[in-house]
């Protein structure tokens, strides 16, 4: 069986090196979904603009990439409490520790 060390027993340049990548995770996810409600919208106004709505003007496989942006910021929200009650379950115990 594997020893798994607490968070407080890590380097503290790695701990920083999670907590940077774990912010650049996040604005990459936020972009991407950024990105897909800009390029929805653009497509829906302009299979619109004509008067008739045109199906060939919408982005392909729409309901796939909506599946994936939404699950994207579902994930990251998910992802973003996890870790938040991971950290402060980690400064409880040390706190506990050190009294």
């Amino acid at each position: 069986m594997s020893q798994v060390r607490s968070p407080e027993s890590l380097p503290r340049a790695l701990l920083v090196m999670i907590w940077v990548l774990a912010l650049l995770f996040n604005a990459v996810f936020v972009v991407f979904f950024a990105l897909y409600s800009a390029a929805n919208d653009w497509a829906a106004e302009r299979s619109e603009a004509t008067g008739a709505f045109d199906p060939s003007r919408l982005l392909p496989h729409d309901a796939a990439l909506w599946l994936s942006a939404h699950a994207a910021i579902l994930l990251l929200v998910m992802l973003d409490a996890v870790s938040i009650a991971l950290l402060l379950r980690a400064r409880r115990i040390r706190i506990t520790q050190a009294q």
